[in-house]
């Protein structure tokens, strides 16, 4: 197909510069990944060096392939009364009559006519055709329309079929209409003076454009034509699309609606496409500032979270308090002077009732488990519920599967690790070693009566025995007073022995209070942040994701907004009316 040859300097720079922007605009969508529209642009840009182009749609047996036919006055194309074109037929100049099939929906028709060297005629199947394809084959071409010359039948004229047709010529694509009634030789003056009101109201009231109305009979173009029947012709009324194609849209008026073809095609895209991006903006916009607002979330449940497990370490710190205090007792009650005295006649010895008391007294053993697997609770149910909001990102994320997978089986998991960790760890704390400790208190309480007794057998030995000796050196009443302070010194050996043993006895206790609370508190902790820090990780991927999302969102919508300047810009220096 030879290209066009264009005089008009300004209209070549203009076909020049929306070449230029169309090649611009097909890498923009090649980049973006839109293949669809990125194929149309590249029809479009190829198509800026052919003949302008007329697409002849309407209705099956509404008179399409008669209509071509009476334009080139000859029967080039098969006509009939069912769907007779069932691919796109481009007829264009050439040197003889040939067919060839492009591809399966695309054929093109060659003919040697004047009126074909500036113009491509394009037949389209019908749009109400039982081949429901056929809707999909002309919409997929419908944007290389530079003008359509849409033929309504008058017996039928403008059905909801075509009116939706024609709506999306204008609405969507943006196309310049020109609406032929054809067969008006089986109307009288007075229907058709009727038909072409309809049309014209129904037009502007349901899709908001004033159309340009022809009449005219195709069968009798044709018949006319072939018969050199000049007032046939007259009356078929053909002669003025011929004039409205050929002589009121000149060459340069063709050239310019040939540039406005894609422009329009491109604003009407870039505004579905802008809406797109900035409904997707908003989205990302939306989903970061919820992402942040949870993190935000997170620090404060940290916080909360580190502030009451310093509870457990209270409670923990209380069960060895009460601890102390019941040995406490035991040493105030079993630990003196009398008491030992008393179980020097006794079967149980203090060793024994120590095993039989400590046994059955309250023991950290049990206060320690019942803190550990409150404490556990606790750390669980709060990492669930805080993982059901993580999990609300990642479904928006479509990667739910693995969130819930880490979710329900790592909650029992690591319940399970921490409760273990905790118990095994808190065992050298909470087993107080009975038999040890009874042998330890019993050999202070046989130390302390041994030293008890022979002080006070001394000091009797000193009165009773050694006194009548000693006062033939000293004064008997120093004898007396030093016998008496002998005894006194020997009843506080056991006070002093159970002093002793109790601030030992306390400071190991307070030790393993500590170490066993410390553990704890730590170990807790460790469980908050590692599941805060999945948490975070797994949001601030998210985040992260929509972060780069956005900003290539917003760099594609920069692109787009220079890209439809570039279109505004072009579409400006056009004087033709697109209406």
């Amino acid at each position: 197909m030879a290209n066009v040859i264009i005089k008009n300097k300004e209209l070549k720079r203009t076909l020049k510069d929306v070449s230029a922007l169309l090649n611009d605009v097909e890498d923009y969508f090649s980049r973006t990944g839109h293949t669809d529209i990125q194929k149309k642009i590249r029809d479009m840009a190829k198509q800026m060096a052919e003949p302008f182009y007329i697409i002849i749609a309407g209705e099956y047996n509404a008179g399409k392939s008669t209509f071509v036919n009476a334009l080139l006055g000859k029967k080039i194309l098969r006509v009939g009364p069912t769907p007779t074109t069932h691919n796109i037929v481009l007829l264009t100049h050439g040197d003889s009559f040939s067919q060839e099939q492009l591809n399966e929906n695309l054929s093109r028709v060659t003919y040697p006519s004047e009126s074909l060297k500036e113009i491509t005629l394009v037949d389209t199947p019908g749009t109400n055709s039982i081949f429901v394809e056929h809707e999909d084959i002309i919409e997929n071409f419908i944007h290389r329309a530079e003008l359509v010359i849409f033929i309504t039948s008058s017996d039928r004229p403008l059905t909801e079929s075509e009116r939706k047709f024609i709506q999306l010529l204008k609405g969507k694509w943006g196309r310049k209409v020109l609406i032929v009634l054809n067969k008006a030789d089986l109307k009288s003056e007075e229907e058709l003076n009727e038909i072409i009101p309809f049309i014209e109201k129904n037009c502007y009231k349901l899709l908001g454009f004033d159309p340009k109305v022809i009449t005219i009979s195709s069968l009798s173009a044709t018949t006319a034509k072939s018969n050199q029947d000049k007032e046939l012709l007259r009356k078929s009324n053909i002669e003025e699309i011929e004039e409205f194609i050929f002589e009121k849209m000149d060459f340069d008026v063709k050239m310019e609606l040939k540039s406005l073809s894609p422009l329009r095609f491109l604003s009407n895209v870039f505004s579905d496409r802008k809406m797109d991006l900035e409904t997707k903006i908003a989205r990302y916009n939306s989903e970061i500032a919820g992402i942040e607002r949870l993190e935000a979330r997170l620090k404060s449940k940290r916080e909360d979270m580190q502030e009451y497990a310093k509870k457990y370490k209270l409670e923990i710190e209380a069960a060895f308090s009460r601890l102390k205090e019941r040995l406490d007792t035991f040493l105030g009650y079993h630990m003196t002077t009398r008491a030992l005295m008393a179980s020097m006649f006794s079967r149980e010895k203090i060793g024994d009732k120590f095993k039989k008391e400590m046994t059955s007294l309250s023991n950290p053993l049990h206060d320690l488990d019942r803190v550990i697997d409150d404490a556990v609770d606790y750390i669980t149910r709060n990492n669930r519920a805080l993982w059901e909001i993580a999990l609300d990102y990642k479904k928006m994320e479509s990667a739910k599967g693995d969130v819930e997978s880490l979710g329900e089986h790592s909650f029992e998991d690591r319940k399970n690790e921490l409760q273990f960790v905790l118990k095994e760890h808190s065992r050298e704390y909470r087993e107080f070693d009975l038999v040890n400790e009874s042998d330890r208190i019993k050999a202070v309480a046989q130390g302390g009566l041994v030293n008890f007794v022979a002080m006070e057998g001394a000091a009797i030995a000193a009165v009773a025995g050694f006194g009548y000796l000693l006062t033939f050196f000293l004064p008997a009443a120093i004898v007396m007073v030093a016998a008496l302070a002998l005894a006194g010194v020997g009843f506080t050996v056991i006070p002093h022995k159970r002093k002793t043993y109790r601030t030992e006895i306390f400071k190991r206790i307070d030790n393993l209070s500590d170490r066993c609370s410390n553990f704890t508190t730590s170990e807790l902790n460790k469980a908050i942040d590692r599941v805060i820090e999945d948490i975070e990780n797994t949001v601030a991927c998210f985040r992260d994701v929509r972060w780069s999302e956005r900003d290539m969102c917003m760099k594609h919508l920069a692109e787009l907004n220079k890209l439809s300047d570039r279109v505004r810009g072009l579409i400006g220096k056009s004087s033709v009316d697109i209406k």
